[in-house]
């Protein structure tokens, strides 16, 4: 998706956005145990499986291991799939994972294959490619617990391979409109087609959406004693855009397989906020100011892609790869203080620029076939280069001045090297091993209004055992260190106008690394049955927070050491014993976390720790009178942000969905949706304190807001 990198505080985030994965984060043990019972129940339920839903052989595929499990495009016609993407999110027990936000290429690798390859992208990401593969050009999806021999599977724990049927021709469709609970109407497209031009086996997909989502609520603000300052009544209706297009071509070339992958687009944010204040009191009457926020992000990114793999000779492979990209953003903040309304007293006016560009070279050479030992050695190089430029102006009634924030306009450029090395080992029948190190070295340079130059050099060891203790049933025991991806904008300046909050630009960040241990267990029936937990324990070091920087100014720094701990699980249950055609469905990502702060001394946890995200669906296919209905819940969420003079308690509330949908009209899919049935709320609390959280509480702003329901037509097919 883009990234318009704009506040995702009380739900600010548009509603395409918050359909991402779930992730995680704290809160209090004693409100996680109803997901825990769930999932042990599940766990015991598992097998209940009805002859119904045995899952038939796929067709010239002899291989059904307790590794390997095939599903053939067959299986998925109860739930009138349009997209790769559709079937995806029907495998049971399975849950997409898009890829780690790691450095370069070789380290993001997500939890999905095409035809036994990783996607050749990383803008568009695992999503974008699964859905310019229409449902009808595949021939089946094989689940892979453990690498199962493949070194582009190699250190996941359950992987999904796409295998498209050859010289097939295919397309799809939707069409959407929506209807938010303000009660405008928005349209949103999608086409999608498959065919061989020339030789070269094509897949191209054009998406456009326009979506308006309304949010409102009161601002209150306190002392420290708790006392009411003032009150603020908000609307801040918000508007989002997005038109891209995304293709890839492949053919036979030089003696081996060539791949090219595109995507060009552009997306707009805006957002336009009213705040009507009321001195002393909660908003009753007649408001004593408005403040007006206009905030437009527009961003346009392109990406290029090349790859090419080859038999180097017996069992060895060659594959070289080169991926390119760029984003252009451009974002305005115009804010207006009217006291009393209609006169205007101050206001203030941010522009910020950024330009990134990314270029990755890897090659590597592997062996594959039915060997005890099959090795991969490669090597990776990498540029990255981000120009930002932000520029502050305050207006009131003696003129125009100018903010200054230390690192406004700056450069930042790093040239990274790494070589790899991995292995995989079947030990025995039941028994292998996963193992493989990296090393790297890098150069980061910042000039312009900062200037600096480090250098970096890190090790990254990761082994993982994989035992299958019968068909059906895995363990598997990992351990991995990784090195994170450094957000360059956070080595130049920023602003909020929504928070009022200036954040200075820090030219001496390091990337985080990461030391994580996992125990996974995954139990899988013959048919839709599966079950997939796993205990994680991570320990962090040089992890980026927010502080008081060596200029006085509050921003980013590599702040110390921390750990994270929890608990992800999916499962799949079939309900047919029961209800005929149902399935039930959960994922939960339970997790906490401790870090010892540097401002005041206390142990806390570390900022963005989401938890717990658990979401709950459950769907009835009644295949015969060709209707399909089911409900959703996704539990209430909370996540707490520590800025170097606030912290920042948000809650997401609880939302419950449901839809039905039909093929009985020329096989087209319609589906009606609804979604935050009985309103969503998002709540956040801001605890200031003076001169930072090290000195004593200040006061307080609570914000309040409600999202109401939205509405969803859809239309979408095949041709």
């Amino acid at each position: 998706m883009t990234n318009h990198q704009y506040s995702a505080s009380c739900g600010l985030l548009p509603t395409r956005i918050a359909r991402n994965p779930i992730q995680s984060s704290r809160r209090p043990l004693q409100r996680r145990r109803p997901a825990l019972e769930i999932l042990i129940c599940l766990s015991l339920s598992c097998s209940l499986v009805s002859a119904q839903d045995t899952l038939p052989p796929a067709a010239g595929d002899s291989q059904q291991t307790s590794s390997i499990q095939s599903y053939p495009r067959s299986y998925f016609d109860r739930f009138n799939p349009q997209t790769s993407a559709d079937l995806i999110a029907r495998l049971p027990g399975f849950t997409l994972d898009a890829g780690d936000d790691l450095r370069g290429f070789g380290n993001t690798a997500g939890n999905v294959l095409i035809d036994g390859e990783r996607p050749s992208s990383k803008s568009g990401g695992i999503e974008d490619a699964l859905r310019r593969i229409p449902a009808n050009q595949v021939e089946r999806i094989e689940v892979i617990r453990g690498s199962a021999g493949s070194s582009e599977a190699a250190g996941q724990a359950v992987v999904a391979n796409i295998i498209r049927r050859e010289g097939a021709t295919a397309a799809s469709w939707e069409l959407e409109l929506e209807r938010a609970a303000s009660g405008t109407y928005y349209p949103a497209g999608e086409i999608t087609l498959a065919k061989d031009v020339g030789g070269w086996a094509t897949s191209t997909k054009l998406n456009a959406f326009w979506e308006r989502f309304p949010l409102e609520g009161p601002r209150i603000q306190r002392d420290a004693a708790g006392e009411l300052l003032s009150s603020q009544r908000e609307d801040r209706p918000s508007v989002l855009t997005d038109v891209f297009l995304a293709s890839e071509a492949g053919r036979d070339l030089f003696g081996g397989s060539f791949t090219l992958t595109s995507r060009i687009g552009w997306s707009g944010f805006y957002s336009d906020t009213d705040r009507l204040g009321f001195d002393g009191r909660l908003p009753d009457g007649s408001p004593d100011s408005l403040l007006t926020i206009d905030f437009d992000s527009e961003l346009t990114e392109g990406e290029l892609g090349v790859d090419w793999d080859r038999s180097a000779g017996g069992d060895w492979s060659l594959k070289l790869l080169s991926l390119s990209s760029f984003q252009d953003l451009e974002q305005v903040q115009v804010v207006s203080d009217e006291r009393p309304r209609g006169t205007q007293v101050s206001g203030s006016r941010f522009v910020r620029n950024r330009d990134r560009f990314e270029t990755v070279a890897r090659a590597a050479v592997s062996r594959s076939g039915e060997r005890k030992l099959r090795p991969e050695f490669g090597a990776e190089f990498a540029y990255n280069r981000v120009d930002s430029q932000l520029a502050l102006e305050q207006r009131d009634l003696d003129g125009v001045s100018v903010i200054t924030l230390p690192a406004a306009n700056v450069l930042v450029e790093e040239i990274r090297g790494e070589v790899f090395a991995n292995l995989i080992w079947q030990v025995s029948r039941k028994l292998s091993v996963e193992t493989g190190v990296a090393a790297e070295a890098s150069e980061i340079t910042v000039s312009g209004d900062a200037d600096s130059t480090q250098t970096f050099s890190f090790f990254k060891p990761f082994a993982t055992l994989i035992y299958d203790a019968r068909t059906g049933l895995q363990f598997r025991l990992g351990g991995r260190r990784t090195v994170g991806q450094l957000d360059f904008d956070e080595f130049a300046a920023s602003a909020s106008a929504a928070d009022d909050r200036l954040l200075a630009g820090n030219p001496n960040l390091g990337p985080d690394q990461t030391t994580r241990l996992t125990f996974t267990t995954d139990l899988r029936s013959e048919g839709r049955g599966a079950i997939n937990v796993e205990l994680f324990h991570e320990w962090r070091d040089d992890v980026l927070e927010q502080v008081r920087l060596p200029s006085g100014a509050f921003g980013a720094a590599n702040a110390g050491s921390g750990r994270v701990w929890g608990v992800t699980a999916n499962a799949a249950l079939p309900l047919a014993p029961v209800i005929p055609g149902g399935l039930l469905e959960v994922e939960a990502d339970i997790r906490d976390s401790s870090f010892d702060d540097l401002l005041t001394g206390d142990e806390r946890s570390l900022s963005e720790i989401r938890s717990p995200t658990v979401l709950a669906e459950f769907r009835q296919d009644l295949t015969t009178r060709k209707i399909a209905w089911g409900v959703s819940y996704r539990a209430q969420a909370e996540e707490t942000f520590f800025f170097a003079d606030e912290e920042s308690f948000e809650e997401d509330g609880e939302i419950w969905s449901a839809f039905i949908e039909t093929t009985r009209w020329k096989g087209i899919r319609t589906n009606l949706s609804a979604r935050n049935i009985g309103e969503r709320n998002f709540f956040r609390r801001r605890t200031f304190f003076d001169p930072d959280r090290s000195g004593t509480a200040s006061g307080t702003e609570t914000i309040d807001r409600d999202r109401g329901p939205f509405m969803t037509l859809t239309f979408s097919g095949q041709f």
